[in-house]
């Protein structure tokens, strides 16, 4: 548009340098601007009118059909102290509690307002763990803007109800996880037939995602199932199988391995003589680690109990290799006599973390004081951030009892962020929460103080 290209190079220039040609203007305007003697005045006038006429001076659209109209959602908003708490998460950008938050209004009967829909779609698009409970809280308004904008499309899944296959067989992969877990969960036989009806057929990764899914509720008539992965060509594949094969009590690839074990283990006195497998695929040590993550650990008794067996010295591989190996077979078979064990042999170990989840709540807090008393404090907090989630009421309480008696260092604090957000809501009444602080109580104090009050504020608000 020449017209309005004139009008912006003049004011640029200013009318000092050039004048407005007026002839360039189009015929309504000219007469309004050429009553002005000034030329700034001619331009601003002419500006004032060419811009209303470029904002407005357009012919009405024709056969515009309205939008449809988002399905009722009969749930009660939010109360407003949750709506306020709301608006704080959004505005400081903490995914973990917004998280929680949203999962804790998932569990009730309430829905989250309208209008902030488009900040939590936002929020969720980048952060795919918030889809799942915004979906749920958003409802049927949620679903109307997901098929607006494709940026916001997760909200548009189909209802996944539990009688509905069109999911599992058209659903993206995130739907057909979720309603995989829930079939498995409330419908185990239909659950199954469906994962072994597309198994060949889905990729490889998408294989092993979905024995992850299978993990949470494999059981002994899924062995067939899982033999049969075990020769899958995919490598992640026949890794997934065989660790959910190791959870299963006697199955013959347990068996199968144990045998394979056996001649190449010797125990002489205190010394456990390791022969290393030949012959076979791969490198003797990960050969090796395969075949004692997927013994059963019963096969170990007859070298001694574990807490001996586990302090023995080895000789033929490095022992490294067998405790890690034995510490997967632990995790993988949940056996707690055996955590406890690696755990007292190698307290400050790598794999302390993962065979703490393998104990009992009370186990835990037993060895959690038990390492308090053995590790140095910068090796604890270090730990502090490995432990598995979710933790247990007494994981949490023990763990805050702990860091109730710390100074400041700054390992500490780092912890103190951790265990401020993983402590269960059991927890939250703790007396480092409701005891009021010092004066001279260090900013990490103050702000782990802070995230529990705020977390114990969260669900009561939403009771």
């Amino acid at each position: 548009m020449k017209a309005w290209e004139d009008l912006v190079g003049t004011a640029l220039l200013g009318t000092r340098r050039r004048t407005l040609d007026l002839s360039t203007q189009p015929a309504a305007v000219r007469p309004l601007a050429e009553d002005r003697d000034d030329p700034a005045e001619q331009l601003l006038a002419a500006a004032a009118v060419l811009t209303t006429y470029r904002r407005a001076g357009r012919p009405p659209l024709h056969d515009v059909r309205p939008l449809p109209v988002a399905a009722a959602d009969e749930r009660p908003f939010v109360p407003a102290l949750a709506r306020e708490r709301l608006a704080r998460l959004l505005a400081a950008s903490h995914p973990d509690l917004l998280l929680e938050w949203l999962g804790i209004v998932a569990g009730t009967r309430y829905r989250v307002p309208p209008e902030t829909l488009p900040l939590l779609a936002e929020a969720a698009r980048t952060k795919a763990a918030l889809r799942g409970p915004l979906v749920a809280v958003a409802g049927p308004v949620g679903a109307w803007l997901g098929q607006r904008n494709p940026d916001w499309s997760f909200l548009a899944a189909p209802a996944e109800t539990g009688s509905s296959r069109d999911i599992w067989q058209y659903g993206s992969l995130a739907q057909r996880r979720r309603w995989l877990a829930a079939k498995l969960a409330d419908a185990p036989g239909e659950a199954r037939e469906a994962l072994a009806g597309s198994w060949k057929s889905e990729p490889a990764d998408i294989r092993s995602d979905f024995l992850g899914v299978l993990a949470a509720h494999v059981r002994p008539d899924d062995e067939a199932f899982l033999e049969a992965a075990l020769s899958d060509r995919a490598a992640a594949v026949r890794e997934r199988a065989a660790e959910l094969l190791g959870r299963l009590p006697g199955t013959r690839y347990g068996e199968r391995m144990a045998e394979r074990l056996r001649p190449l283990v010797r125990r002489r006195n205190r010394v456990l003589e390791i022969a290393l497998p030949q012959g076979e695929r791969g490198e003797g040590t990960v050969r090796l680690r395969t075949l004692v993550a997927a013994a059963p650990l019963a096969f170990w008794t007859e070298f001694g109990p574990p807490a001996e067996v586990v302090r023995m010295s080895v000789e033929g591989c490095p022992a490294a290799v067998l405790r890690d190996s034995w510490a997967t077979a632990a995790v993988r078979q949940g056996d707690e006599t055996w955590a406890k064990a690696l755990i007292g042999a190698d307290p400050g170990g790598r794999t302390t973390p993962p065979l703490l989840g393998v104990l009992s709540p009370a186990g835990q807090a037993a060895t959690i004081g038990h390492l308090v008393s053995r590790l140095p404090v910068e090796s604890f907090a270090r730990l502090v951030h490995e432990l598995p989630r979710p933790w247990t009421k007494e994981l949490g309480t023990a763990l805050l009892d702990w860091i109730a008696r710390q100074d400041d260092h700054r390992l500490v604090s780092h912890a103190a962020v951790v265990i401020a957000r993983a402590v269960p809501r059991g927890c939250l009444g703790h007396p480092l929460a409701t005891t009021r602080l010092t004066m001279d109580a260090g900013p990490w104090r103050r702000a782990l103080t802070e995230t529990l009050n705020f977390r114990r504020e969260m669900y009561e608000e939403l009771a």
